[in-house]
């Protein structure tokens, strides 16, 4: 699975990047894959996704074990962490894959969970990092290297909602098969040591079938962010 790679924020800050060896290059076809692969991770496409159009969230066993309630409103479930640190909506058809789902040292749980919207042609992916602590002398490390990883390098908008303090903005971008949204933002507990990063991304799939609206589509993404709450441990 693509997105599961390289989404631990704390661990980029405390492992080096990974070196380049001195050994010869691989056949043109193996290097020609490889470039694929790594187009198709930063459009967020999730290996799978397809293969699951037609499952609800209720009809896949690793997605049912995080639903809490069903019946939160038309088209959206209610969801929490395994680590039962964070709660937020899921769409009916979101799918959370067992391979995409990681908690390391029992303190940092990662959770990434896909949807598509088929008569419009795209695919959506959800990425979340919850850490159940982390020290508030690196926060601005947190903020700082995070936007390295979502590519952006603006100034994040800042507001205080659900009792977090929250960092997030927004950006569109081309893609292999059309335009990509992405909305992302870090949230911070505004009394425990807390947090969490949120990552939103919309790929078209049909090509000049598929339009977006950054607009629109941050309609989405900020219902989404906005259900987040972060639990008392």
């Amino acid at each position: 699975m693509l997105l599961i790679v390289g989404c631990n924020t704390a661990n980029n800050q405390q492992e080096p990047e990974e070196e380049v060896n001195g050994e010869e290059k691989q056949e043109d076809s193996d290097a020609e894959q490889t470039s694929a692969d790594d187009d198709a991770e930063q459009e967020g496409k999730s290996e799978g996704v397809e293969n699951n159009e037609d499952f609800l969230a209720v009809e896949d066993e690793f997605t049912k074990e995080f639903l809490v309630d069903t019946d939160v409103e038309p088209g959206f479930h209610q969801m929490r962490g395994k680590l039962d640190g964070f709660e937020m909506v899921i769409p009916e058809n979101g799918i959370i894959s067992d391979l995409l789902h990681d908690i390391e040292n029992d303190a940092i749980e990662t959770l990434i969970y896909t949807f598509n919207d088929h008569s419009e042609k795209k695919t959506y992916n959800i990425k979340l990092m919850y850490y159940r602590k982390y020290p508030e002398k690196v926060k601005q490390n947190y903020l700082n290297v995070f936007k390295d990883e979502v590519g952006f390098d603006g100034e994040y908008k800042y507001e205080e909602a659900n009792d977090l303090e929250m960092y997030h903005e927004s950006y569109e971008d081309d893609g292999r098969y059309g335009p990509v949204l992405k909305y992302f933002g870090y949230l911070f507990s505004k009394h425990r040591n807390q947090a969490i990063s949120y990552e939103f991304i919309c790929v078209c799939q049909g090509g000049e079938e598929c339009s977006l609206s950054l607009e629109e589509e941050a309609e989405m993404a900020e219902k989404l962010m906005y259900s987040i709450r972060l639990l008392e441990q």
